[in-house]
């Protein structure tokens, strides 16, 4: 290239660098791990925690709420909390390893309604309502339902222990602060309260929210827990059917009565969904009879929806909905569909239905389809599937690659391994770059290996993009591979590059990525060869 030219290429370089130097840092985000701790290390007895506490006497709950408000005047922000009767077969922030049921997360607290790995129901009885205030005005500002049992700093806030509420008082209470003009969340949180009390006039108490109140969260987590509490599923159903209400209301009465354990509660739904009109609410009653314990009775009405309703989108649902049944019979049945219906769309949502199921003969029905299928979209799509059931399926991807001929199928292939860790993967990513006949496809799997980290990787991208006789694609390819690495493994080689490689295109390839990166050396190297022009 004429000096002038390689002058005004760095001087255009040298901008986009300068530009880059002023922006703002990137961050990286990084998915924190879980904390280490096992919950069972984390729990303490009741009795210690309440130990801690300020113990504060009285009458009953409103004296004892008036004298924390004294002992705490002129405090920092304080809690004052209580104990009750705490509602039989439902847990809060539990010390067990592993679940299976429904979890919410509502403020600081976990709500657990299941079974432990064991099939024991697991239930948590030492819980207070803890209500944070704040000094002078006394005003309640937070409310969490905590478990005694688990170690807490509750923020370094100062705790005044009211002791034991009876139901009555803390009932009335929990509703005032419902009822009030209160904060969204802290209204909802007093609905919690309210539904984790073992006491018979809970339920009318949910009732009169979702007749009355104006507050939404209020009344859609009134909806969730007559679910729970039991014994109102006429009342759910009649906001199901209400087309006056609003829609995701109506949506969470039916989810509500799929989760209910009362009998009768999937023949309502079956009664429900003949009738009710509204299609989004329509297909929640599908997902909401998925959730339904009588799980035979689900499978068969689910099916029935899948195979027959003329509604594509809540034949998709049903589609889903039995990806989530853990036998074989569904498995078949899913295949049955795939077969039978037409619609595109519904073929796809059979696929990722089957990579949902645990069963083996899913995976091979998928392999069968991925090698098959005439519709080459729908091949792709079995392959995308595939990848997501891990390292089981590594061979099988393989063996397919080597034995396809379509570029884009084996395009669609590589992305599937490069979704799974594993070595097999970064071994067959650098046999297709060294020696795939197809440039495309070893630019591509240069491409999926420089987003895997690893010494293995880097190493072989510094070679691709170094070598003095390789085509000059696949090294541009490789430069842009190794600019995308983290700017210590990526500059040093790129400038590297810039400087030596014999292939003008390639060194063009590593000046424009050192010219994007931003990274000081970058400048460094560019002052050094705008010096020697």
């Amino acid at each position: 290239m004429p000096q002038t030219k390689m002058f005004r290429l760095f001087m255009l370089v040298l901008a986009l660098v300068a530009t880059a130097c002023v922006r703002a840092d990137r961050v990286t985000t990084v998915a924190a791990a879980a904390d280490g701790q096992n919950w069972s290390e984390q729990a303490q007895k009741p009795e210690t925690t309440v130990q801690s506490f300020t113990t504060v006497n009285g009458g009953d709950l409103k004296a004892r709420l008036d004298a924390a408000s004294q002992q705490a005047r002129g405090q920092s922000p304080y809690w004052s909390a209580y104990s009750f009767d705490v509602r039989p077969g439902v847990a809060v922030d539990p010390t067990v390893h592993e679940f299976h049921g429904n979890m919410n997360t509502i403020g600081d607290t976990t709500i657990f309604i299941g079974t432990s790995a064991g099939g024991m129901t697991v239930e948590t009885r030492n819980l207070a309502v803890f209500l944070l205030r704040q000094p002078g005005t006394n005003q309640v500002n937070r409310m969490e339902i905590y478990n005694l049992e688990r170690k807490r700093e509750y923020s370094g806030y100062p705790v005044y222990w009211l002791g034991r509420a009876n139901n009555e008082e803390s009932l009335n209470y929990l509703q005032a602060l419902s009822d009030g003009n209160q904060p969204n969340l802290l209204g909802e949180r007093a609905v919690l309260g309210i539904s984790l009390h073992d006491d018979v006039r809970v339920g009318g108490m949910l009732k009169n929210f979702v007749r009355s109140s104006t507050n939404q969260r209020v009344r859609s987590s009134s909806i969730y827990w007559l679910g729970q509490v039991g014994g109102e599923q006429n009342f759910l159903a009649d906001i199901v059917r209400n087309d006056s209400e609003d829609r995701k209301l109506r949506r969470q009465a039916a989810h509500a009565i799929g989760e209910s354990k009362d009998r009768g509660a999937l023949a309502l739904l079956q009664t429900l969904y003949d009738s009710v009109k509204d299609t989004e609410v329509h297909r929640s009653i599908v997902q909401a009879a998925g959730d339904n314990q009588d799980q035979d009775a689900a499978f068969a009405f689910i099916l029935r929806v899948a195979k027959s309703d003329s509604d594509r989108e809540a034949r998709r649902t049903a589609v889903r909905q039995l990806g989530e049944f853990d036998r074989p019979a569904a498995v078949d049945e899913l295949i049955k569909i795939y077969t039978s219906d037409a619609d595109y769309e519904v073929k796809r949502t059979v696929l990722h239905s089957l990579a949902e199921t645990k069963q083996a003969k899913a995976q091979t029905r998928l392999l069968e389809l991925a090698r098959t299928e005439p519709s080459q979209e729908l091949r792709k799509q079995a392959i995308h599937v595939l990848s997501e059931r891990g390292a089981e399926v590594i061979d099988d991807l393989i063996k397919l690659y080597d034995a396809e001929r379509a570029a884009e199928v084996r395009k669609t292939v590589l992305h599937s391994l490069a979704e799974i860790k594993d070595n097999r993967v970064e071994d067959k990513l650098f046999a297709v770059a060294r020696n795939d006949e197809n440039v495309e496809l070893r630019r591509q799997a240069i491409h999926l290996l420089g987003e895997r980290a690893g010494k293995r990787s880097l190493d072989f991208l510094s070679a691709t993009a170094q070598g003095t006789d390789g085509d000059a694609e696949v090294q541009m390819q490789a430069v842009r591979a190794i600019s995308e690495r983290p700017s210590d493994e990526a500059v040093p080689l790129l400038i590297k590059i810039a400087r030596t490689h014999p292939n003008q295109m390639v060194r063009k390839q590593a000046i424009r990525a050192l010219g994007e990166s931003g990274d000081p050396r970058a400048v460094e190297y560019f002052k050094e060869v705008l010096t020697k022009e």
